[in-house]
Parts: C-alpha cells; structure tokens; sequence
C-alpha cells in the first residue's frame, strides 16, 4: 500500500522534505551555538519551558527562511519533471544550494554581531562598506570574528556533502508519473511552502519579532530569532534621507523640546538660548576630552559586572562622577557626534558622513569664537567614519592621528594602543608655540577587537579574557596619562572630561541592552570642583554646554544640551539603529522597537527584567511621546540645517 502511494509521488517531493530537515538541523546547530556563545548573566534563572518554547518559537522562524529559499526551486523541479527536462534541475539545484550557504552564513556571522552589538544582524552591518580594509583588519585581528569562519566552513562541508547525497537519490529515483497527477502533488507542496513561508498556519497574523517574545528574559526573546529574518527584512526595508516627512505635529514637538531645555520666551521654531549673559569673567580653562570607546558602567562592577576599571575608580574619588549619563548611540560617530555637537544621534543616520552642510554650534565652533586651538586625536585612520572631514568642518584645525606615529607603534588595524595615543596629545600640547587655550578631543581605540595590548609596557594585566584586559588596558592608560598629566604646567589650568563613545552589549540586558548605553562621565579639575556624585540623568548631547558653562562664556545655546553642574533633565534620550529609548529621573527605562513597534517599560535600577507597560500605561505613554518629541524636533533640525543632501 505504501508503496503504490509513493510512485505516485515525484521524486523531488521527498528530496525536499530530506532538504528541509538537513537544514532545520543545521539552524538548530547554529542557534545551541548562538545560545551557548551569547547567553546572558540571568539565562540561569529562566525556567527550562521558556527556554523550549524559545527553540520551539525557532523552529518556524527557520521553516519560515527555508520555505522562502524553496519556493522557486520548488517550482523549477515541478516544471522540468512535468516536462521532461530533468538534466536541467541541476542548475536550479545549485542556485538552492548556493541561498541556503548563504543563509547559514548570515546566521553564523550573527553569533559574533550579536555579541558585539546586542542585537541580531541587520543592515547596520554596512556601515563599514566604504572603508573595507578597516572593517577587514578589524574583523580578522579578532578571533572572535574570524574565527566563527572555522564553525562555518564544516557547516558548509554537512551542507554540500548531504544535499549531494539527496540530490543522486532523486536522480535515481525519478519516474514518469502523468502531469495531471503531477500538479495535483505539486498545488499541495505549495500550498504547505506558503504556508511555510508565512511561518504560522492557524494565527491571523504572520511571522514577526514579537512572536519571538516568550520570556520576560531578552535574551531568551532573541534566541528563536533567526538571523536571516531580520537582515533581509532590513535590507529589503532600508529607508531614504530622500523619505523624510515633516511629521504633522512638528510644532507640538518643537514646543515640548522648547520647555524640556527650560526656555522660557521661545521664539518661533527655534531652540536658541542665551546662556550665562551675566557672568562677568570668563575663565579660559583648557579643555581635555577623552572618549573612552566601549567603556561602561557594567565594566566599572555596577549591575554586578565585572570591576575592571582600577584607575579610573581611583580617578572618581577626586572627581565629580555622573553615574546616570548615557550615550546616545552604540556607534562610535554616534558619540563624537553628540559629544561634539550638543545634538542627539538620528537612528539609523551616520553623522558624521551626512551632516555637513554648515557647522554645528558645537564644541569646536564656541570655542574657537571664544580664542581656543582645536584639536583632534585618533589611533588610527582618520578618515574612517569621515572623522577627518567632519571635525575639520565644525573647526578642529588640528587632526592627529596614525599617520602622526611611527609605523612600528602600531600594533593593529586600530592603529596606536591608547597610552601611545594619549602621550601624543600630552606631547604635542607641550610643544605649542602660542599661549592660546586648547580643547583636545581624544579618541580612545584599545578596548575594541582585535583585543590587542602592547608587549613593552610594565603592566600586564590578568583578565580573564583578551577582551577583559584590553578593558583593564585601557584603564590603565587613563591612569598614567593623569600621572603625567599631573606633572605638565598646564595641568591646573585644564579641565578633563572622561566619558565612554558608548558602551557595549554585556549580559544583554533587555531588548535594547542597558549596558549600551548606560556610560561614565567623569569631570576633573580639584581646583575647581570636590569630589561629587550626580545622579540625574544627563547624557553625551550635554557636554557642549557643561564646557560652556565651566569656562562661563556668554553664548547662544543652540543644542539640546544643558549644563549639568547646574540643571538637570527630567529624561534623556537614545537610540540603537533601529531602536529608541529612554530613562527619567525615577529609574523607568522606556524603548521601542522600530521595526515591529513593541513598547517596553522596565525598572532598570535593578535590572528588573519584567515589563510595566500595561501595568503604568500613562508612564510608558509619557515617555514614549517625550522621546518622540525630542528625537522629531532633533531630526527637523538636522533635515532643515545641517544634512548635506536633504
């Protein structure tokens, strides 16, 4: 009986159903590797049946990517059987081949990305398309990137070697079954591919992220996520500066921005203030800014991470420390452009590439008004990110970077490790020729992969990770710069500001991980300021005015920025690509999603992992229409102002 059944059936259909089971698999392979490599601090407290759901939620995320890459095929081997034209399934037999490689390579390749970033793969991976040799050096100094070739080459080998396998046993069994049964069998195979293919066979609504949700646990959340469904929906989805609609309520947006920045007789669409109009002397402190890339709270022990920051708890101790300041991106030109400029970073937008149409009112543009020599420092290439060209335009005069150093002090694609970096900028502000104030704005590089330290130096860190002791580096380097910045005749008159690029993904703390953003900001000068705490929420877009206030110029204030040594925010916000977010004054974490529109509102203190969405629908709605007011009125202003191409 069974078999009469199957000579009625092609032979492709059975090699389909071998080929998708080969392939939910290999995906199972990858994610119990993706679990085991990226598992969050809390996965041990999530009970066993979240985690079964997660896998069982995963299995139709992988059904769903398969299906799409069969569909074609599929129809391809019904027709040429039907036809006779068997000798030419090869070719569709190979295309099938070649788009299921490469979507086992996108979710290998998201194993790393997600570590790194905190988030699946997506189209942010392009950022590096223009500057190729670096993200090649930066990819393959680093083990952890190119070492999950070495997974992915006997993923590729099961792969090929199977499939061929499956590929001769349909050749040998293909029998000339009449065309009219042939389509019968071929419209069910169909029907079951699209249902594949919309992931869900008796829900309303299709496949999406928030399927994915089974867990108060984020991680556990991103776990059934197949890296394939959110790079091409992404890709597929990318969005245009040519695009941008003035939102409807612009003017509602502008005034919310107007009163969050305290400014009381505004005047039109416009957030100028004048600041410290009263002050009588100005008091030209030089300016030292250090932007520490991917330092974060959570590597100075808070949120029960791991202490490796030594000297700069040391430094905090003569210190004013802000415990609650924030990034506003996960990108390194996210940070020097808010830091620089006094202005949020646009999610999904490279500023530092796309806006330059006229300076921005920044750090570099006051205070070169108020007679101060501007300096840029980097590790390595400076045009990479435009770094280069956007400082210079916003009045930087001086760029330091690699090509400033002997070739053999660089150690890798990241060029100079920090201590060689920062006794550069010590150096060259010794061997001024004028007795102009300076701002200097350094660039940190060293706590980034490929985890490289150098061998010639006295300290040697214990980490238990490459990755930990570039940290621990890193850390060191800040404290023997202040040793020997304490020594220069310049040091008295110098306020030195210490703040994190941004942070990095570490335990993966909700879906928009915390420790992305939650960053240090140190502000040090003993003469001018005791050791303080302030535990406000203020983040990178306030440095601009901080400065200002701290050397006490009168100016217009045209950033969204405020001095936090006098005034506080009642929110601040952030955004991670396809993520925005915010934390108050009160401890509530607020984030959305952009792509599938989930809202979550967590107590982050405590890292609580539950979400009070339903629970304070009112709080959640607050935030979330504060967030958008600010983020609207910030992009108003760049699309009308600053972006080159609008």
């Amino acid at each position: 009986m069974l078999n009469r059944f199957r000579q009625h059936i092609p032979a492709y259909i059975p090699f389909f159903v071998k080929l998708y089971l080969l392939n939910v698999l290999l995906f199972f392979i990858e994610r119990v590797l993706f679990y085991f490599y990226n598992q969050s601090v809390d996965v041990g407290a999530v009970n066993l049946s979240d985690k079964l759901m997660a896998f069982k939620t995963s299995w139709e995320f992988d059904t769903t990517i398969i299906c799409w890459i069969f569909l074609i095929p599929f129809l391809a081997f019904g027709v040429l059987e039907i036809t006779k034209q068997i000798q030419y399934t090869r070719f569709v037999y190979w295309f099938c081949l070649f788009c299921l490689a490469v979507a086992h390579f996108v979710s290998i390749a998201n194993i790393p990305f997600f570590h790194q970033f905190g988030t699946h793969l997506n189209r942010t991976a392009f950022l590096w398309s223009e500057n190729t040799s670096f993200a090649i050096g930066v990819i393959f100094g680093s083990f952890m990137y190119w070492g999950f070739i070495l997974v992915y080459l006997p993923i590729l080998v099961l792969l090929i070697y199977v499939s061929n396998r499956f590929y001769r046993s349909y050749q040998a069994n293909v029998s000339h079954i009449k065309w009219y049964k042939q389509s019968v069998v071929a419209l069910f195979g169909i029907a079951f591919l699209l249902l594949g293919m919309r992931g869900r066979i008796f829900d309303r609504s299709g496949l999406d992220e928030g399927v994915a949700i089974v867990s108060e646990n984020g991680f556990i959340n991103q776990l059934a996520i197949n890296a394939n469904f959110t790079f091409w929906k992404s890709v597929a989805s990318k969005p245009s500066t040519q695009s941008y609609q003035v939102p409807n309520n612009i003017n509602e947006s502008i005034a919310f921005t107007q009163h969050y920045l305290g400014i009381n007789k505004p005047v039109g669409q416009s957030i100028s203030r004048q600041e410290n109009i009263h002050s009588d002397t100005i008091h030209p402190y030089n300016v030292v800014i250090v932007v520490m890339e991917s330092m974060c709270l959570f590597k100075m022990g808070y949120y029960n991470g791991k202490n490796l920051t030594p000297h700069l708890d040391e430094l905090n101790k003569e210190s004013i420390f802000c415990n609650q300041f924030f990034s506003s991106g996960i990108h390194t030109f996210n940070g020097l452009f808010s830091t620089s400029t006094g202005f949020p970073s646009i999610y999904e937008e490279q500023g530092l590439k796309q806006y330059v149409k006229k300076p921005f009112d920044g750090l570099g543009t006051l205070l070169k008004q108020q007679g101060y020599e501007n300096y840029f420092y980097t590790t390595h290439d400076a045009h990479f990110d435009n770094m280069q060209g956007f400082f210079r335009f916003n009045k930087f005069e001086h760029i330091i970077s690699e090509y400033d150093f002997k070739y053999s002090q660089r150690i890798s694609s990241l060029g100079v490790p920090d201590h060689v970096l920062l006794d550069k900028l010590i150096e060259t502000t010794n061997a001024r020729k004028n007795n102009k104030p300076f701002l200097a704005v350094a660039m940190t590089a060293s706590d980034h992969g490929p985890w490289k330290i150098p061998d010639n130096i006295p300290f040697k860190p214990n980490g238990e990770t490459p990755q930990d002791n570039c940290t621990l580096y890193a850390d060191w380097a800040i404290g023997e710069f202040m040793k020997k910045a304490k020594q220069q005749t310049w040091y008295n008159n110098t306020v030195f500001i210490f703040l994190g690029d941004h942070g990095l993904s570490m335990g993966h703390t909700y879906e928009m991980p915390l420790s992305y953003h939650h960053i240090p900001c140190i502000i040090h000068q003993p003469q001018l300021f005791s050791p303080d705490t302030i535990s406000s929420p203020c983040y990178q877009p306030d440095i601009t005015a901080t400065v200002m206030g701290i050397i006490g110029a009168s100016y217009t204030n045209n950033t969204f920025g405020i001095n936090i040594l006098k005034e506080k925010h009642p929110f601040v916000v952030f955004s991670a690509d396809n993520k925005i977010g915010c934390v108050d004054d009160k401890g509530n974490y607020f984030f959305t999603t952009l792509y599938n529109k989930k809202t979550y509102l967590k107590k982050y203190q405590n890292l609580n992992p539950h979400n009070f969405v339903n629970e304070l629908p009112q709080k959640a709605d607050s935030l979330h229409k504060g967030m958008m007011h600010i983020y609207n009125t910030a992009q108003y202003f760049i699309q009308k102002e600053y972006l080159l191409y609008p």
